[in-house]
């Protein structure tokens, strides 16, 4: 069928589509036909008749798209095909897609790429179908990947199967279609870039392009191709107007939109937006379990810059042609794509400039008047093409942006306007809307005019002006002021209207913008203003503004000067100096939010209105300090701590009580900014925190030198452990201290947490790293708060946890992190695996727990043993038992036939036997037999080998394990104190408790009972200097207050542990001891010594349990095996096992085996926990307590669970609601009188004068004279019968801080004194350098010009301006070296000047109307020989230099003396100097000439030269001499008003005379020290003159009294001694002086002025010589003359015994006064002995036979000479860590056995083969480390 044909028949069928019924399906053919544009009208009519035909009715199905699908599908399959589906997809997608979900399409669509494999067109048809079909839903599912194989299929389906993904489909499916982005993006560049495609087809690529394009990663490949680019842009045809067909339409609505993505910022979101945004995502990320509530990561590709780069590539490749040509185009969403990309590219200023070159804001103003009408507001979707308009008329005046005329100035008006009073713009588009209608109200009359004509746009302007925001507020002043000065209308609205009262209203708001902060609006305001009162109307306004409010003439003052004050002004205000101009209080919010100001003046007084910004301030979520709760119950008390939890404040206060409540989880408060935040600070002045309690402390160790200690109690999981850090962390970064001892100390207090909690802590059901031990840890300070050492004391190991544990709890950590990351050394040498091989750590199923890293964990736990100073072979040893322990788990017993136990596998005890070197045999008999004693009426009988059960077994392998791990525990702990023992003497102490909290489980037994037994001693501290004693100290005190109920659970801890009657401690033991064979008649003998207890209210025996009501909680025990675990003794085989051991370590680990032979009974469990409480309690009640109560909110570790009933309970128990109660009726400090005067009397001049205590009567007087005088409130502090009361703490903080500030203007007052010292000093000082400098410059140019008349010698008439009193010789006249214009002119063109090398002539003219300098002639000094003059009075002279073809200059020169001395000055007076009648120079090289000088009265000024003859007049007398200086006008002397020192009218004033000045009190000691420990100066002694000549004998001093012997004993050694560091070295006979007895047997003596130690057994007392009696006194001798030099003292006869030994001068003893001024004495940290020697450990070299000097060697006891054997030396008096030896070499171990096998129980592996390890080396004695260390720092 031809064209013509096809054209009549598709006439024909669009005439018939009117009729569906009439339309047969069969003539649907001819809808394949080249005329596609009417086909698919036809195809349109027919679809759209058939579904208005059919309406689809509401809950049915579309009957409409089953018709369709009915009657295409069969067409498309079978006639029609490819074409007619895709062109079906655009006209009724719904039934196309229906059609495509039909089984076989999809087939049908791979079957025609199978058969025409290399067909183009069959190709491209499937594409254009896949590529439709890809833009719906229901057929993305559909489509296979394998048969897309056009580019924009894939895209459509690759982007759009990301967002089916993004609302709930496949996420794999969008994972894997964004993976291809970038590869369909560079198929797509290409087939641009090629150009080989037609039109339709470059349609698909751009539109897949732009479906790409919103990919980051894409946008930056696309805009990095500028030959892309422009490949691209040359698509849209820029000569002639570009068609509006459909695919030309479609082509460019692509481009737009990859321009748009390509220009596209990131979205700027207001605060109110970003909240909602967030909020979105928040419920978004609920609905869906796998996402978090985080905010998606920003891309760097989507940053501005990055942004602003793609724009500028797309503006170079062509984008504003494109942008000009679519502004033409008819087409909505063309239009609205504009705006976009305009906003964008003008969102950089530098890119303004070519878009309006580029005619851009034509563009704009076809879209804006195209897309809006006068008769409907304005679209939002319009506002961002008004938006770049405004910014492009800001840019730029006017005329540049929409041309000379008016009209489009006019037409962008009313777009702006709408932009203002849009309901949705926000503020950036109102300033800028405002800026540009500024800027076109400037620009013409009629443009002023319209816009003050604009509907509601004045009043929208004008509430604008009382904006907050500063530019929006400026903006609108500026438009208002433009308004009034281009429109008359608006002039006359603000001024020129003749109604005065309709005037002021407006008048009164550009005041007020007038008295803005903001200068640019005053400035503004103040134009307008200037304006609108050049009429009368105005000025009347003003007048009687002023009249009313009595501020207009004031503001209008500050206008002209910034100085002027206005009325209400605060004079002491800094903002009113630096920024003039106020807020107006009337009309504008005032800046200074929560000032409240009075006025000065005299009247009545008013009262500052309250701004209303103050509410604006962060709410806070209950109250800090529960003592401030209204009502005291415990319900409140949860509802206050539930508050803040929920937000974050997990820390609330009870006074001085800190509650921490655990939020399990990081709430990032204890960094290093927050800790600095509290240091120095009291709690009141902080929020809540553990860092304020450390911080009390810390502070009232310094202050009140009284020992501090923090007491932290709750159950297990509350937080105490990490509180215990906390208080750890800020004691270590407050303290100070730069010396290396106390740095030490600090990273070792530090390091020990780590490292006890690797081998103390473990996992429990209720907590990841519960604390299993319990420490104290005491921190010692010196005098100067520093730490210098610290001790820890353990208490009662959970052992039983190393061989058992409850499902899903762990072992202790020390044994996952070993096992897992221990080195390939360490697993080779102890056979290590994984901790799955081990039954004593894998049968709870809990290997691994989230939240710890055992490796990382492990590395820490490394890094504090060498922080602690544990050496590679003690590290060694501890994991040596470790390993010992975990094999030990995996020793089975299997029963014999007989009963017994058999060890299944041998292989492990061989390997267990070499871990502990002993013997093999014995390990397995030991574990399996046990060795029984029969005793027959105290007599040893039988001794048997009796079998064990397999139970029996196991239960004496758990106890060897157990006992190894708490001895190897228990020496740690020693070693830790080892290291940190303190380097110097202790002056305070700062204790942290750190012990396990209340547990109540389902099954409790001995372990939890000794625990809870612990917790109720700690509360009853708690309650015993909290409330019992508070109570009891206020009655002995006679304090009025009102005494609270509470309940002491005193009568609790006696029912456990008293004696008498027995308590539950005392009953085990007496079971233990009855019945200790076997421990189930022990526990049943236990059960029938109950029944003794049920007197006890809070104990109830019930059969093999019994119920203890405790402070925390009921608690029911169980009794099955608590009498065995009392007893806690290994059996004498197992000790036996241990003597055995080569290895030393395990020996020093069981140092204290009980002795078989004593009959005395060892202490039980019980004794040693219930001694151990007792030392801790004694230890805490001579401290200051503070309290940290921590409250565990739930049993699941959830941050977010609140479990009221739980916290009710512990809110309960620990007595909360008690103390507050107690809080609130008591008084928070207390102290004795002397303690308060000694700490405050600097407060009262009553009780001081210049820092020295002056009170007269006692401390109780004093005290209260204090607070009376410091203006404390009566009701505020009680006084006692010993303290002082004072009730809240706030009291106690401000004595404090005035006394802080006491100190601080002491030093002010001083530092001002000597300040005003030094001013008057150096006024004085530069008045005497001004006087002298002054002096020498004249001597200076006096010294020069004296010179300069030496030069002439009396040979040359002078001018009498030289001769003037001030004529000097400056030199520079020019000021060539300096920094004047002319000068540097001269210096950069030659150097002009005399230098030291030569003469610059130069020459200045004039050439074309400017002036030049140039040089005409360079004379060097060397050439120059001699200077000519003449003896007249003129001002020639000549240069004659050297022969030259130049000749000589001649020159007139004012200055011809000065410039000659210069000159002989710089050639040391080479150059002759001649003074003749004429001037003879060489006028050329070989010519001479001369000038001859005529004197001619006729001359009135200077000389004249004519015909070589120069006329001068007579001048002075060659002999005359400068005259003599003129006398100076007599100064003014005036005072010195520099350092104030003097009082007015000096000190001869005589009304000062008689005036005393206030008396200075005596000082007197403080209450309760003596007087030598007061604080009185020292009183200056006044030399001694020399004596007067007297004639009478003076009576003679009496001789000084006779030398008192040392009462020190001597002794004398008896054998030869070698000492080590800190010992001394002995020879026989030696005579030492005792200094201290030690009872070890170590003695500290002193030998030749140097000390150490010595055996005292070494030593023999030498007895003391009688003393002789004294002398009769013989009468005073004759006084001999007075000596001319002091005699010197004499020596005392020295014996000869002793003449080797250095001699000692004896001086007379006089009594001395302390200097203050004296160097402290320095003592080496950490080594100074008991006696304060400086140096102990310093020695002198000791001397050998021969002479020669040797040290003494470390290794230490030689022999004596004698024939006598010494005495055994005993120990040194100095603590050793436990030592570690090597093996003992007499006895060979066997060697190592192979690894056993270690599978999971059940498993079983082959056994590695293990080298046997090399012995270890012997233990440093650390203490001579130390000291080797000190001696070497010494030295140093």
């Amino acid at each position: 069928m031809n064209a013509q044909n096809g054209d009549l028949s598709l006439d024909f069928l669009m005439r018939k589509s009117q009729d569906v019924a009439a339309f047969l399906p069969d003539e649907l053919s001819y809808l394949t036909e080249s005329s596609r544009s009417k086909a698919y009208l036809v195809l349109s009519a027919f679809c759209q008749g058939t579904r208005s035909q059919n309406p689809q009715e509401s809950g049915s199905t579309n009957t409409a798209t089953e018709t369709l699908e009915k009657v295409f599908q069969h067409l498309i399959i079978s006639l029609i095909g490819l074409s007619f589906f895709s062109a079906l997809f655009h006209v009724d997608w719904q039934s196309a897609s229906c059609i495509f979900a039909q089984d076989g399409v999809v087939e049908y669509v791979t079957d025609a790429l199978d058969l025409f494999p290399s067909s183009a067109s069959v190709a491209l048809e499937v594409a254009r179908m896949i590529g439709q079909a890809s833009g719906h839903k229901a057929c993305r599912a559909l489509i296979p990947e394998e048969i897309s194989p056009a580019a924009i299929a894939l895209v459509k389906l690759s982007r759009g199967a990301a967002t089916d993904a993004s609302e709930g489909a496949d996420a794999s499916q969008a994972t894997q279609s964004t993976s291809k982005d970038m590869e369909l993006a560079n198929l797509l560049k290409g087939m641009v870039i090629g150009d080989k495609d037609s039109l339709s087809s470059l349609n698909d690529v751009v539109e897949g392009l732009a479906y790409l394009s919103v990919d980051p990663d894409v946008k930056h490949a696309l805009a990095n191709d500028p030959k892309f680019l422009q490949q691209l842009f040359t698509l849209v045809p820029r000569r002639k107007p570009l068609p509006t067909s459909t695919s030309n339409s479609s082509l460019l609505f692509g481009i737009l939109l990859i321009i748009s993505n390509l220009c596209a910022y990131r979205p700027r979101l207001s605060q109110e937006d970003a909240q909602v945004a967030k909020l979105k995502r928040m419920a978004k990320a609920g609905n869906e379990s796998n996402r978090t509530m985080s905010e998606e990561p920003l891309n760097a590709l989507e940053d501005d810059v990055t942004v602003r780069s793609r724009c500028r590539q797309a503006l170079a490749s062509g984008a504003l042609d494109v942008l000009s040509v679519a502004s033409g185009v008819e087409s909505q969403g063309i239009r609205l794509a504009l705006g976009k990309i305009y906003l964008s590219i003008v969102e950089d200023r530098d890119n303004r400039g070519r878009v309006l070159q580029s005619g851009g804001a034509r563009s704009l103003s076809r879209v804006i008047q195209s897309s809006t009408s006068s008769s409907t507001p304005i679209d939002t979707s319009v506002l961002p093409a008004i938006q770049a308009l405004a910014k492009l008329t800001i840019t730029s005046s006017p005329l540049q942006v929409f041309g000379p005329g008016d009209g489009a100035m006019l037409d962008a008006i009313r777009p702006l306007s709408q932009l203002l009073l849009h309901p949705s713009s926000n503020l950036l588009q109102q300033f800028e809307a405002l800026m540009a209608l500024t800027n076109l109200a400037s620009q013409s009359t009629g443009c002023a005019d319209r816009i003050y004509s604009t509907p509601h746009l004045l009043n929208k302007v004008e509430l604008l002006m009382l904006e907050d925001h500063t530019l929006i507020r400026r903006a609108a002043t500026e438009l208002i002021c433009n308004l009034i000065g281009g429109s008359e209308k608006a002039f006359s609205r603000y001024g020129g209207s003749p109604d005065v009262h309709a005037t002021k209203s407006k008048l009164q708001v550009l005041l007020a913008m007038s008295d803005m902060d903001d200068l640019p609006t005053r400035l503004a305001a103040s134009g307008a203003l200037a304006t609108v009162t050049s009429v009368s109307t105005a000025c009347q306004a003003v007048f009687e503004l002023q009249l009313d409010r009595h501020r207009a003439f004031s503001i209008i003052a500050r206008l002209i000067d910034s100085s002027v004050t206005l009325e209400d002004d605060d004079p002491d205000d800094d903002e009113v100096a630096g920024n003039p101009g106020l807020v107006h209080r009337g009309v504008a919010i005032s800046k200074k939010a929560g000032k409240k100001t009075a006025p000065k003046s005299a009247g009545v007084t008013k009262v500052a209105k309250a701004d209303w910004k103050e509410g604006f301030k962060k709410k806070q979520a209950g109250v800090s300090d529960m003592t401030l709760l209204t009502t005291i119950d415990e319900n409140n008390i949860n509802t206050n701590l539930q508050k803040r939890w929920t937000v974050g404040e997990i820390y609330t206060y009870i006074g001085g009580v800190l509650i921490s409540v655990n939020p399990f989880k990081d709430l990032g408060i204890y960094t290093d900014e927050t800790l600095q935040k509290y240091k120095g600070k009291n709690r009141l002045e902080v929020p809540p925190h553990v860092f304020s309690i450390a911080e009390s402390a810390y502070y009232n160790m310094n202050a009140y030198h009284e020992n501090q200690c923090v007491i932290i109690s709750g159950e297990s999981g509350a937080g105490k452990t990490e509180a215990a850090k906390r208080i750890m962390q800020y004691i270590a970064a407050v303290s100070g201290g730069e010396d290396s001892s106390i740095q030490e100390i600090k990273e070792m207090v530090l390091a020990t947490n780590p490292l006890l909690e690797s081998f103390g802590c473990a996992k429990t059901l209720r907590n990841n790293n519960s604390s299993r031990h319990g420490k104290y840890l005491e921190i010692m300070f010196n005098t100067h708060g520093e730490p210098i050492g610290a001790q820890i004391t353990n208490y009662l190991l959970e052992k039983g946890r190393v061989v058992g544990q409850l499902e899903n709890e762990r072992n202790f950590h020390i044994f996952y992190q070993f096992t897992k990351a221990a080195s390939d050394e360490q697993r080779e040498q102890f056979g290590l695996q994984g901790p799955d091989a081990y039954e004593y750590i894998s049968r709870s199923n809990c290997l691994e727990v989230q939240g710890i890293d055992d490796s990382n964990d492990y590395a820490d736990t490394l890094n504090a043993m060498g922080v602690i100073g544990l050496s590679n072979q003690e590290q060694n040893e501890i994991f040596r038992m470790l390993a010992a322990i975990l094999w030990l788990g995996n020793v089975r017993f299997e029963e014999m036939d007989d009963g017994n136990s058999a060890i299944s596998d041998t292989g492990i005890t061989d390997f267990i036997a070499y871990l502990i070197e002993v013997d093999s045999a014995m390990v397995q008999k030991v574990l399996t037999s046990r060795v029984v004693e029969t005793q027959r009426g105290g007599r040893r009988g039988s001794v048997y080998d009796v079998p064990l059960n397999p139970a029996q077994a196991t239960a004496g392998r758990d106890a060897l394990a157990k006992a190894i791990y708490n001895n190897l525990f228990e020496w740690i702990v020693s070693r830790i104190n080892v290291s940190m023992k303190a380097r110097s003497a202790s002056a305070q102490v700062i204790g942290i408790l750190d012990i396990f909290g209340f547990e109540i489980f389902e099954d409790n037994s001995f372990e939890q009972l000794c625990i809870n037994y612990v917790n109720e001693k700690l509360q009853q501290i708690f309650i015993e200097l909290t409330l019992k004693t508070e109570q009891e100290e206020y009655v002995r005190e006679q304090i009025k207050w009102n005494p609270i109920k509470y309940f002491n659970n005193k009568i609790v801890c006696d029912l456990i542990e008293e004696r008498k009657p027995p308590g539950i401690f005392a009953a085990l033991n007496d079971a233990c001891a009855t019945a200790h064979a076997d421990p189930a008649a022990a526990d049943n003998s236990f059960v029938q010594r109950t029944a003794m207890l049920s007197s006890n209210a809070h104990f109830e025996a019930r059969g093999s349990q019994f119920l203890v009501r405790h402070y925390a909680g009921d608690v029911m025990y169980n009794i099955a095996g608590m009498t065995d675990k009392n007893k806690d003794a290994l059996v004498k085989d197992l000790f036996d096992l241990v003597g055995s051991s080569g290895n030393q370590f395990l020996q020093t680990l069981f140092s204290d085996r009980p002795d078989p032979s004593s009959k005395k009974r060892p202490p039980t469990a019980g004794d040693r926990i219930k001694a151990s409480a007792g030392a801790l309690v004694d230890n805490l009640m001579k401290a200051q307590p503070s309290y940290i109560r921590t409250i565990k909110p739930n049993q699941n570790r959830s941050p977010v669970e609140y479990d009221t009933k739980a916290i009710l309970h512990q809110i309960k128990y620990l007595g909360l609601q008690e103390n507050i109660r107690v809080r609130r009726a008591g008084f928070a400090y207390r102290n004795t009188f002397e303690k308060m005067v000694e700490r405050f009397y600097l407060l009262s001049p009553s009780t001081s004068y210049a820092g020295e205590y002056t009170w007269q009567g006692d401390a109780k007087s004093g005290c209260e004279q204090i607070l009376k005088d410091t203006g404390i409130a009566k009701d505020e502090w009680q006084m006692g019968v010993t303290k002082a009361f004072i009730k809240n703490p706030e009291t106690l903080f401000a004595l404090e801080t005035m006394r802080d500030r006491y100190w601080h203007n002491m030093a002010a007052r001083i530092q001002r004194g000597w300040r005003n010292y030094w001013r008057y000093k150096n006024e004085c000082a530069r008045r005497i350098q001004r006087f002298w400098k002054n002096n020498k410059e004249a001597l200076e140019y006096a010294k020069v010009r004296d010179y300069g008349h030496r030069v002439l010698a009396g040979r040359k008439e002078r001018r009498r301006y030289s001769l003037l009193s001030y004529r000097r010789f400056l030199g520079d006249y020019l000021d060539v070296n300096g920094q004047n214009i002319v000068g540097s002119d001269l210096r950069s063109a030659c150097g002009l000047g005399v230098t030291a090398k030569a003469v610059y002539i130069a020459a200045t003219s004039q050439k074309d109307g400017q002036i030049q300098t140039s040089l005409e002639r360079k004379i060097p000094l060397v050439t120059i020989k001699s200077i000519s003059m003449s003896n007249l009075r003129d001002d020639w002279l000549a240069l004659n230099c050297n022969a030259s073809e130049e000749g000589d200059p001649i020159l007139h020169c004012y200055f011809k003396t000065e410039l000659t001395a210069n000159l002989l000055t710089l050639t040391q007076a080479s150059i002759s100097v001649l003074i003749g009648p004429s001037i003879e120079y060489a006028k050329k090289k070989d010519k001479k000439a001369q000038i001859q000088f005529v004197r001619d009265e006729t001359i009135a000024k200077d000389d004249a030269y004519k015909s070589h003859a120069v006329h001068v007049p007579s001048g002075e007398p060659s002999s005359s001499t400068s005259r003599p200086a003129a006398r100076r006008k007599p100064g003014i002397v005036r005072p010195i008003t520099q350092g104030k020192l003097l009082r007015a009218g000096g000190p001869s004033d005589v009304s000062f005379k008689g005036k005393a000045s206030r008396p200075k009190p005596a000082a007197q000691p403080l209450p309760g020290k003596s007087a030598q420990f007061s604080a009185v100066r020292p009183t200056p002694v006044a030399p001694k003159s020399a004596p007067a000549p007297s004639t009478h004998i003076s009576v003679p001093p009496p001789p000084p009294p006779p030398h008192k012997e040392p009462e020190a004993e001597l002794y004398k050694a008896k054998f030869a001694f070698e000492g080590q560091e800190g010992e001394i070295s002995l020879k026989k006979d030696d005579t030492v002086e005792l200094v201290e007895k030690d009872e070890n047997g170590w003695w500290l003596v002193r030998k030749d002025g140097q000390e150490g130690w010595a055996p005292n057994n070494y030593l023999e007392l030498i007895p003391p010589k009688p003393k002789a009696a004294p002398a009769a006194r013989s009468p005073p001798p004759r006084p001999p003359p007075p000596p001319s030099a002091p005699l010197a003292v004499a020596a005392a006869p020295i014996p000869a015994s002793s003449a080797s030994k250095p001699t000692v001068s004896i001086v007379s003893v006089k009594s001395l006064t302390a200097d203050a001024s004296a160097k402290p004495v320095a003592v080496f940290p950490g080594l100074a002995p008991s006696n304060g020697s400086a140096v102990p450990w310093k020695k002198s070299a000791v001397v050998s036979a021969n002479g020669s000097s040797s040290s003494t060697p470390a290794s230490s006891r030689p022999s004596s000479s004698l024939g006598v054997k010494p005495p055994p030396v005993a120990p040194k008096p100095k603590p050793v860590p436990p030592p570690v030896a090597s093996k003992p070499s007499g006895s060979r171990p066997s060697p190592k056995p192979p690894i056993p096998t270690a599978p999971r129980p059940g498993a079983g592996v082959a056994p590695p083969k293990v080298s046997k390890p090399s012995a270890p080396a012997g233990q440093m004695d650390l203490a001579a480390a130390l000291a080797k260390r000190a001696q070497k720092i010494a030295d140093e």
